[in-house]
């Protein structure tokens, strides 16, 4: 509770600096959200060790600590944008008074392709957390084998995600100048080089996973698990990249958050909650088994999109009265 009633505000201004350095990228602006965002992270870990253990002569927080340290990381990085945003910026050249600018002619499009986005977003995380309770429920060596592999895969995506963003960036632009061809050109382009950087990914996973493992002090029971879910999470990988790069990236970019919704929530809840649970309590299997049924929708998703880009039917455009306007 001491760190919930902090880090809860940490959203506001996360929220803040999230939506203007979407903005600031989506007209080319990269540099600097880059240089904030490595800001912010380091003066993060730099006031965690100032705050939590009480350095430097500040009081020992602890825990409430970690939430100031993000709370001040945050605010700090959410200034600079909205500075730069509203000041500097020679680009989308927006100022505090367009606040107050009437906005109702971009509603509907909005609410088009938006609100999709939105309840597919909400939706996704209450299935992750109805996966984490299923893996909470196996036992702790369970967790504490995925805790220390999540790393090593978080590590891994960081590309994907740059690469999801960028590629629905790139679409969006081309898109917007109706060139139909070279948006789907562009996405076959997307899609190749999210499969090889999957399957870059996965080597990473089981090439530098053992050895991160045995950094750990694990119980025997706890190191048999993680080594299972190296391999399954290098399995799971190829699949994972190619799906974030379709659904945050290119079918994204394209307006097709409609389907995007149906694909994001409809094989996680149906499929990897259900299976996750009966390979886990029912069938009793393996924990390779268990971590490929609980991320099974990351499979079948990636082939239903690849599917979905084929057909072309993901190509929309933004109504031409909010283009004008």
């Amino acid at each position: 509770m001491k760190y919930l009633r902090l880090i809860a505000v940490t959203y506001i201004m996360h929220g803040l600096s999230q939506t203007l350095t979407i903005t600031l990228r989506s007209v080319g602006t990269v540099r600097l959200p880059l240089l904030t965002t490595a800001l912010s992270f380091v003066l993060n870990i730099f006031l965690n060790w100032i705050f939590i253990f009480g350095n430097l002569g500040a009081p020992r927080l602890e825990i409430a600590g970690a939430a100031l340290a993000s709370l001040i990381a945050r605010s700090v990085e959410a200034v600079i944008i909205v500075f730069y945003f509203l000041r500097i910026d020679d680009r989308i050249k927006y100022k505090l008074r367009d606040f107050f600018e009437k906005c109702s002619d971009q509603i509907r499009g909005f609410i088009r392709y938006a609100v999709p986005v939105i309840i597919s977003d909400v939706l996704l995380a209450l299935g992750m957390n109805a996966v984490a309770i299923v893996m909470g429920h196996i036992g702790a060596a369970f967790v504490a084998a995925h805790a220390v592999v999540a790393v090593i895969n978080q590590l891994s995506s960081v590309m994907t995600q740059g690469l999801s963003n960028a590629s629905s960036i790139i679409t969006g632009h081309t898109l917007g100048q109706k060139k139909i061809n070279a948006a789907y050109d562009q996405g076959k382009t997307f899609l190749l080089i999210g499969a090889a950087v999957g399957a870059i990914a996965g080597i990473v996973v089981i090439v530098a996973g053992p050895p991160w493992v045995a950094a750990y002090k694990l119980e025997y029971a706890t190191l048999q698990i993680a080594d299972q879910l190296i391999l399954a999470s290098a399995a799971v990988l190829v699949f994972r990249t190619i799906g974030n790069i379709m659904t945050k990236g290119v079918l994204r970019g394209g307006g097709d958050t409609r389907f995007l919704m149906v694909a994001d929530i409809l094989f996680l809840w149906a499929a990897s909650v259900p299976l996750g649970y009966l390979a886990a309590f029912v069938w009793k299997l393996s924990a390779f088994a268990i971590f490929m049924f609980l991320n099974i929708d990351q499979i079948i998703k990636a082939l239903w999109c690849v599917h979905r880009f084929r057909t072309k039917k993901w190509i929309r455009t933004v109504a031409a009265e909010s283009i004008s306007s």
